[in-house]
């Protein structure tokens, strides 16, 4: 009973310190102008991703 009981208090702390960190960088990413917003909620403009493998020349 011992073990279960540290295993849900572990799992409980953990949890909280991810919600911790995710609120988090919420908060910064609030604070930062240029940033580029990640997460699972569609944006409102959909960054444009760019890939250049550097073979050629481009002028």
């Amino acid at each position: 009973m011992k073990n279960a009981k540290r295993k849900i208090i572990g799992g409980a702390v953990i949890s909280v310190c991810a919600l911790c960190a995710a609120a988090a960088g919420s908060k910064i990413d609030n604070k930062i102008e240029d940033s580029v917003t990640v997460s699972a909620l569609p944006a409102e403009e959909t960054p444009v991703i760019v890939l250049d493998a550097g073979h050629g020349a481009s002028t």
